[in-house]
């Protein structure tokens, strides 16, 4: 029986238009566990991380969802299985405040959504709790001072703190990570990777993170996953993927060339 969140995508091939994208890649998540997937540019991380949360269909190969294959079935499908995702680029509306984005994210996933009751005003007590939930969500992420404020009156780093909250509203069992140290700077990674080494380790969620900054993959992740031109050519611990002649040569090229 397959553990619960747990994320595997098995044989999956990409191919745009003649193009070979991503070719025969597999990589499993599991709760309680950081994951990375990295490589340098151009070597299929985004295509991945499509493939792993729905918005792509792979040309061969499956995902599966706690033993469920969802390959092709749309990201709604993934979200009602337990998934969430961050973006490059946080994904947020300039007239909501963050305690309104929060909000919204924790009715999408179903919860105490009844929302006829909640238009005819006689929800007061639902709603209450909800507000309650909310609200002990942001001071947890030492988002409370900001509960109130529009997502352009915020730094980047408060940004992205934002949309893991939205994740994390939803209560998920796999929070796919894209790029999250974009834009941050040094100090406000290390507070970003103590962050996802908490939720990963006191939730028990399955963290899959796509990054560039090695420094914090190799600090923070339990298993690293090397793509170069579309293929899997390493995986292991971090201390593996430091000693790997193979991810050396993708990132800084042989003596040779």
């Amino acid at each position: 029986m397959t553990e619960q969140g747990t994320l595997e995508c098995r044989g999956i091939s990409v191919n745009f238009g003649g193009v070979q994208a991503l070719t025969d890649v597999s990589i499993e998540v599991r709760a309680g566990r950081i994951t990375a997937l990295i490589g340098p540019n151009g070597a299929g991380k985004s295509t991945m991380l499509a493939v792993a949360s729905g918005l792509l269909r792979p040309s061969a190969g499956r995902v599966l969802l706690d033993g469920t294959d969802l390959t092709g079935q749309p990201p709604q499908a993934f979200a009602r299985k337990g998934m969430a995702r961050t973006f490059q680029s946080p994904q947020l509306v300039k007239d909501l405040t963050v305690r309104q984005h929060v909000v919204l994210a924790h009715r999408s996933a179903g919860h105490r959504s009844r929302f006829w009751l909640d238009v005819l005003g006689l929800s007061q007590t639902d709603r209450a709790a909800e507000l309650r939930l909310v609200d002990d969500l942001l001071d947890d992420l030492g988002l409370g001072a900001v509960a109130d404020a529009t997502p352009d009156a915020l730094p980047m780093g408060t940004r992205r703190l934002v949309e893991v909250a939205q994740c994390l509203a939803k209560e998920p069992r796999i929070l796919l990570l894209d790029e999250p140290s974009a834009g941050l700077n040094a100090a406000e990674t290390g507070v970003f990777a103590q962050l996802v080494l908490r939720l990963c380790h006191e939730r028990s969620i399955a963290v899959l993170l796509v990054e560039h900054d090695l420094e914090l993959v190799l600090n923070i992740s339990d298993e690293v996953y090397v793509l170069d031109f579309g293929k899997l050519i390493e995986s292991g611990t971090p201390d593996q993927i430091k000693k790997s002649s193979a991810v050396k040569a993708a990132y800084l090229g042989t003596v040779e060339a």
